[in-house]
């Protein structure tokens, strides 16, 4: 009897140790396991969310932009302002002229028809827009830093559209907020987080027309030549994307310089950055616009 207490005896100290031990490391090992992959993911998410939000903006843009010029045929409305006018490094109104983004500004007719009125005449109603997309330095604090209220380092995208009044028909008007009904609107942010925006007007051969053309500069006569817009936004991560200041060859991470395809901007901050381009055809510009 005695022998058989001795063989169901307990386990000892050092093993309940030693399997104490054991579990800890495959529980640190599961952790590890589940942080690398937690973090991988975080990262897919967050650069897709990046990218979807850059392609957001201008899919919007790319919409305006080739209504650029439109009118119809009857419309006679008396209007100086260029089809599609593109400033380089030029801000909204609050910023300063030398903003890392460009500024434009896009025109084009539209029509309301009220069938209410007997005359057929007067049923549509021609009117004309400006829609207005510019950067200004981003209003979000930058929480990282303690105590202080700085701004994060970054800009913001605005959109404005406006409506011509002239209520004398004489050409002598002033852009402005329509009313209830007409979709007009002064300036709101559409997105934050933008390291650049560029707009490039190029020519039916595809050639760069620099600088871009105004009523008042050198290039006036080639304002009806834009054939087509190249639109590259740079974009940024909310907040630090990388672990290291470097690739794993210990190169430094480069962006392309949207302005030159030849050269590129180093970052050592750990800030995702992605730009994305796209090339639109300005399809109603120089067909019947009236200057």
């Amino acid at each position: 009897m005695k022998n058989k207490l001795n063989l169901s005896a307990g386990v000892t100290l050092i093993e309940i140790l030693i399997g104490i031990v054991i579990s800890v490391i495959i529980m640190a090992a599961m952790y590890a396991s589940y942080d690398a992959v937690n973090s991988s993911y975080s990262q897919i998410t967050d650069r897709a969310k990046i990218s979807q939000s850059g392609r957001n903006i201008l899919g919007m843009m790319v919409r305006d932009i080739r209504q650029a010029g439109f009118k119809y045929f009857e419309d006679t409305i008396a209007n100086s302002n260029e089809p599609i006018k593109i400033t380089e490094n030029k801000g909204g109104p609050n910023a300063s002229d030398d903003s890392d983004c460009d500024h434009i500004d896009i025109v084009y007719g539209d029509v309301t028809y009220d069938s209410s009125q007997s005359n057929p005449e007067d049923r549509h109603t021609f009117h004309r827009y400006k829609i207005t997309y510019y950067c200004e330095p981003s209003k979000i604090i930058d929480k990282t830093i303690i105590g202080l209220a700085t701004t994060i380092d970054t800009n913001a995208v605005y959109k404005s559209k406006l409506i011509w009044l002239d209520s004398d028909g004489d050409g002598i008007g002033t852009w402005g907020t329509g009313p209830p009904g007409s979709k007009t609107y002064q300036a709101q942010i559409i997105t934050d987080y933008v390291e650049d925006l560029v707009f490039i007007p190029k020519d039916r051969n595809g050639i760069r027309i620099d600088p871009p053309p105004t009523n008042n500069n050198s290039n006036k006569e080639k304002v009806l030549s834009i054939k087509s817009v190249e639109v590259a936004l740079t974009v940024r991560s909310v907040k630090k994307f990388y672990n290291y200041t470097t690739k794993a060859d210990g190169t430094k991470r480069k962006i392309a310089d949207i302005e030159d395809r030849n050269a590129a901007v180093e970052n050592t901050d750990l800030i995702l950055r992605d730009t994305i381009t796209v090339s639109v055809n300005t399809r109603n510009i120089g067909l019947q616009w009236i200057s």
